[in-house]
């Protein structure tokens, strides 16, 4: 309530000082006018009263709006938007779009605010009227293009995003990659459905839109898979982590369950092993770890588990799959003294405790807002950027 008590008394003494000024020149005092201060102090009150909805109509009776009124109006709109009252940000922005003496400049805030509500309500087709209405009216406003392509995201109208982002002027170095994405929506749809053929056009609109893509190839090597092509399957994977090494943590339980012939899994544990040494990647350890435990390679990565819980950032994904490999290599390697036997039957229950405690630990986390996640997603829920989440 205070929030919205600062916002308005500026305006309160702004109204007051203006009718003051008018008061001076009697020839041009018109009788709302000289109303306007106490107008504002009554609306005031309401607030001070905990009444804020008989303040809003107070505050929507205005007689007249100049640019001063309409921009504090646009800012308790929001405010309340922001703070969940979306009902109220609609009460605002309803008003203020339905008034006749407002610039055109005022005027398209105000739709693009209603958007916005109608948006944060959840009533989407009400957002996008409100919006494509914006872009009819007023073809040079470049802010309506962000808000009406979330819109066709949350829809899942893979085709309007496509053509609204190919046209769009706000976000230039960004639409080329939100369009491949797009497309690899639509392929990913098509592989759904084996629709093959058509899966494979997407993705080919998808790289000729963003070459550097690494979703592509993800979504290549599951189109290769279908066609039985494990081989091109393979090299596609290895492609995409090399443009993307975020992509393993998400890529390594389906690569594990997908290639498991000895062949694959050789020239899968060698290709992860020698880009982790080669780029010192501390997020591509854990996924190392569990190739080499399906490799049978575990006493070969001993060496590198030290040095890594030595000196390495770590995570409980890392503790607990590189203890798992010391207790079997304890076990294997243990003789008969006291000492060792104990430190054998040690380390599992520390294993056990450590996979007790990381089962409700999120693996993936978005850098742009901090929301976790246990599935990798291309887009984050929360915030809605793309490309933003990595492995915890």
């Amino acid at each position: 309530m205070q929030e919205i008590l600062f916002l308005l008394l500026p305006l309160a003494f702004y109204s007051g000082w203006k009718a003051a000024r008018k008061k001076q020149k009697k020839d041009q005092i018109p009788r709302t006018d000289s109303a306007a201060s106490p107008h504002f102090v009554r609306g005031i009150n309401f607030l001070l009263n905990e009444e804020p909805d008989k303040a809003l109509d107070i505050f929507l009776e205005s007689p007249a709006i100049d640019a001063q009124i309409a921009d504090t109006f646009l800012s308790l709109g929001n405010m309340f938007r922001n703070r969940g009252e979306v009902n109220r940000a609609l009460r605002v922005h309803q008003h203020l779009v339905a008034r006749p003496d407002l610039s055109r400049e005022q005027r398209q805030a105000a739709m693009l605010a209603l958007g916005e509500d109608f948006f944060a309500a959840g009533l989407l087709d009400r957002a996008e009227s409100v919006f494509r209405e914006v872009i009819d009216k007023y073809p040079d406003n470049a802010g309506v293009s962000d808000p009406l392509r979330h819109i066709y995201e949350q829809l899942q109208d893979w085709d309007k995003a496509i053509a609204l982002s190919q046209r769009a002027t706000s976000f230039p170095n960004d639409k080329n990659r939100f369009i491949a994405h797009y497309y690899c929506e639509q392929a990913e749809e098509h592989l759904r459905g084996s629709e093959l053929y058509q899966a494979d056009e997407s993705l080919k609109s998808a790289l000729a839109a963003y070459p550097e893509s690494a979703r592509v190839k993800v979504l290549q090597a599951r189109l290769a898979l279908a066609r039985n092509d494990r081989k091109q399957a393979l090299s596609f994977y290895q492609q995409a982590i090399k443009k993307d090494q975020r992509l393993l943590g998400m890529l390594i339980d389906e690569l594990l369950k997908v290639f498991t012939a000895d062949a694959e899994l050789k020239q899968l544990y060698q290709f992860v092993h020698d880009e982790y040494l080669e780029s010192n990647n501390v997020r591509l350890f854990p996924a190392l770890l569990s190739i080499a435990c399906s490799t049978g390679n575990e006493q070969a990565v001993c060496a590198l588990i030290e040095s890594h819980l030595r000196n390495d950032p770590l995570s409980l994904q890392t503790i607990t799959r590189s203890v798992a490999i010391l207790a079997d290599q304890s076990l294997v390697t243990t003789d008969a003294t006291e000492n060792s036997a104990t430190d054998a039957r040690i380390l599992p229950t520390i294993q056990a405790a450590l996979e007790r405690l990381s089962k409700g630990d999120a693996h993936f986390q978005c850098v742009q807002c901090g929301y976790k996640m246990n599935d990798y997603l291309w887009r984050c829920p929360a915030c809605h950027h793309w490309d933003t989440i990595q492995n915890t």
